[in-house]
């Protein structure tokens, strides 16, 4: 386990920062010069920041798992060891061309994408067919499916209420492709 796993295992078991004690433990050497030279090397990493003699974790999306669980039936409970986890790396293939969309409306929600979710979404990438696209047709945005019919462009809804959309492909823009849903089970 690197430094910066050791700091944010400790901060995530404790819910603080350790002193500067504590760190030589948690770093395992003898010296407190060796911690402070190991904090400063958080610092410019961005994991940790100082505030006058305060130090506090920066957000890192780091967050830690814990094993798995069966969506199935119920099966013996196993303790695996904690790992930590990045959600960006998760969840984020390239960081620039990629950003979160809140979902309004119900036309995917057979695909599991309902109102109030987020989507990540990545620009700049071919869609294949069958990806879910974020497309700009004429002047409005729609999140649906991508196909191709007759070999034209198709957006297809995930709910049999909708009917599927036959855009001009001059009027079509597909500005990206969904690579993630977010959900939050508490408002």
């Amino acid at each position: 386990m690197d430094d910066r796993e050791k700091i944010i295992t400790y901060f995530a078991t404790h819910e603080r920062m350790p002193t500067y004690e504590e760190m030589k433990k948690v770093f395992g050497v003898a010296s407190k010069n060796t911690v402070s030279y190991k904090v400063e090397k958080l610092i410019e990493e961005g994991i940790v920041k100082k505030e006058g003699r305060r130090l506090s974790m920066v957000s890192t999306g780091t967050i830690m798992k814990l094993g798995t669980v069966q969506a199935g039936f119920p099966s013996p409970a196993e303790h695996s060891e904690m790992d930590l986890i990045s959600l960006d790396k998760m969840l984020i293939r390239k960081r620039t061309p990629t950003y979160m969309i809140e979902v309004v409306g119900e036309s995917m929600k057979d695909a599991g994408i309902f109102a109030g979710d987020f989507v990540l979404v990545e620009r700049g990438r071919k869609p294949l067919v069958g990806e879910i696209v974020l497309a700009l047709v004429e002047t409005e945005y729609t999140l649906k499916y991508f196909q191709v019919e007759k070999g034209k462009p198709v957006l297809v809804p995930a709910n049999k209420a909708f009917k599927k959309i036959y855009p001009d492909p001059e009027k079509l823009r597909i500005e990206a492709v969904l690579t993630a849903v977010i959900r939050k089970y508490y408002r």
